[in-house]
């Protein structure tokens, strides 16, 4: 139960600031919205998982492809194809939606979600 209650409050408590073990600040995220301000022109298109629209609207200022309110499937399918399908494929679609793709490590472990998405649209 106490297992569950930590997992169910981290996952409706997102972070972009954490600390490891040994109490030092994990800022990769914060930075990473900060670079894409400082090194993008501001009328760039940032193709990401939905997951960080709002993120990378808010901060890096930037227009996203998908945030938590794209409701439009096939829009959510074609970045989930992008960012599931093999590198070249990928790009081929990429590049005409997009200036700049965003990807996390954590984005792996959400590709399965991502390919079945663009599978159910395409």
């Amino acid at each position: 139960e106490t297992s569950f209650n930590t997992v169910r409050w981290s996952l409706s408590h997102p972070q972009i600031m954490t600390k490891n073990n040994n109490g030092e600040i994990i800022d990769n995220i914060r930075e990473a919205y900060f670079w894409l301000n400082k090194n993008t022109p501001a009328d760039a298109r940032i193709l990401s998982w939905w997951d960080y629209g709002y993120q990378i609207t808010g901060i890096a200022n930037r227009t996203t492809l998908a945030d938590g309110n794209t409701w439009n499937m096939d829009h959510i399918g074609l970045v989930g194809m992008v960012l599931s399908a093999p590198l070249e494929e990928g790009h081929r679609i990429a590049r005409h939606l997009a200036d700049y793709v965003l990807v996390w490590s954590e984005d792996i472990g959400k590709s399965t979600h991502m390919a079945k998405i663009a599978n159910s649209a395409f």
